[in-house]
C-alpha cells in the first residue's frame, strides 16, 4: 500500500497575517458600529474603513451578525480572564469581589466603544448567537453571587441578605455605566472604579446595619 499521504502544514507566516487581519476587521466593526450604531452599519461600511472589497470581507465573516459575535467573544475572552483571576486569588472573598469590581471597570474603561457596543447592540443577536452571549454573561452571575456566598459563610456579609438580589444590584451598578460615562468627563477611570468598588463591597456589609422591612420568607415569593 502507498504510504499516507499528509495533509501539508498551512505557513507560520501567513497564519499569523491571517490573525492580524482578523483583528483589523473586528477593529474596523467596532469603530464603524459605534459610529453608525449596529443597525444603521453595513458590511460595506466596514470594507470601505479597511480599504477593501466587500466580497474580500467575507473571508473573514459569514454575516454583520457574525461580526458582531466577534466582537463580543473578544469582550468574553477578556472578561473570563478577570472572573477566573478573581476567583483565584489567596484573599477574602470580599477583597476578590473588590478587585474584581474595580478591574472590570478600568477595563471597561480602557475600551470604552467597544465594552458599550456589548450592553446596547446585544439585543441584535438571534439563535445560537444570542444564546453563546447569554450563557457567557451568565458567567458573571455565578462568580459574583459565589463570592457574596463565601463571605456570608465567613461572617463579613449578612447570612440573612439574598446573593442573588445583591449580585443583581452590584452588575447592575457596573454595567449601567455604559449610559453615562463620557471620556471627557470630570473624574478619572480610575477613581470611577475604585468608588465602586467601594460601594459594591461596602453595601454589602452595610446591608446589615441598615433597618428595614422584613423580607418575605421564600414561600412567600412569587414563583413565577
Amino acid at each position: 500500500m502507498p504510504p499516507e499521504k499528509r495533509r501539508p502544514q498551512r505557513p507560520l507566516v501567513p497564519a499569523l497575517q491571517q490573525r492580524r487581519r482578523e483583528g483589523e476587521v473586528v477593529q474596523a466593526a467596532i469603530e464603524v458600529f459605534w459610529a453608525k450604531g449596529y443597525t444603521a452599519a453595513t458590511i460595506q461600511d466596514v470594507a470601505d474603513k479597511l480599504g477593501m472589497l466587500k466580497g474580500s470581507l467575507y473571508y473573514y465573516i459569514d454575516s454583520k451578525e457574525h461580526l458582531l459575535v466577534k466582537i463580543f467573544q473578544l469582550i468574553n475572552r477578556d472578561a473570563a480572564a478577570i472572573l477566573q483571576e478573581a476567583a483565584a486569588q489567596q484573599a477574602p472573598p470580599l477583597d476578590r469581589l473588590h478587585w474584581f469590581v474595580r478591574t472590570y471597570l478600568e477595563y471597561f474603561f480602557a475600551r470604552y466603544e467597544l465594552m458599550s457596543l456589548y450592553f446596547t447592540e446585544w439585543s441584535h443577536l438571534t439563535g445560537e448567537y444570542r444564546s453563546e452571549v447569554l450563557a457567557q454573561r451568565a458567567e458573571f452571575e455565578v462568580v459574583v453571587r459565589d463570592l457574596i456566598r463565601q463571605a456570608q459563610a465567613d461572617g463579613t456579609v449578612p447570612a440573612d441578605l439574598d446573593d442573588r438580589h445583591a449580585a443583581f444590584f452590584i452588575l447592575s451598578a457596573v454595567n449601567s455605566v455604559a449610559t453615562w460615562y463620557r471620556r471627557e468627563g470630570h473624574d478619572t477611570p480610575e477613581i470611577i472604579a475604585a468608588s465602586y468598588a467601594r460601594m459594591a463591597t461596602g453595601l454589602l456589609v452595610g446591608a446589615g446595619i441598615v433597618a428595614g422591612p422584613a423580607v418575605p420568607d421564600a414561600g412567600a415569593r412569587r414563583t413565577g
